[in-house]
């Protein structure tokens, strides 16, 4: 089974060059837009990471993983 991911630093989407916060990649998507893209192909799990709340727990991203979790099918 293959599980999507998405990784989020202050509600974007990233992508982290070998973990490194000083180099990351952003794309231009929205989160629960991407999240609903893997829904409607057939995903039945998706992987959240929220790597700003990881290295601050003061940042945690709790409102944007709430919506995605009910928002995204």
């Amino acid at each position: 089974m293959l599980i999507p991911a998405l990784d989020l630093i202050d509600g974007k989407v990233v992508r982290l060059y070998q973990g490194d916060f000083a180099q990351k990649t952003e794309f231009d998507l929205t989160p629960l837009g991407q999240a609903q893209l893997y829904a409607e192909a057939g995903a039945k799990w998706l992987h959240l990471v929220d790597l700003g709340g990881a290295k601050d727990p003061d940042r945690r991203q709790q409102a944007l993983l709430a919506k995605l979790a009910s928002e995204s099918g």
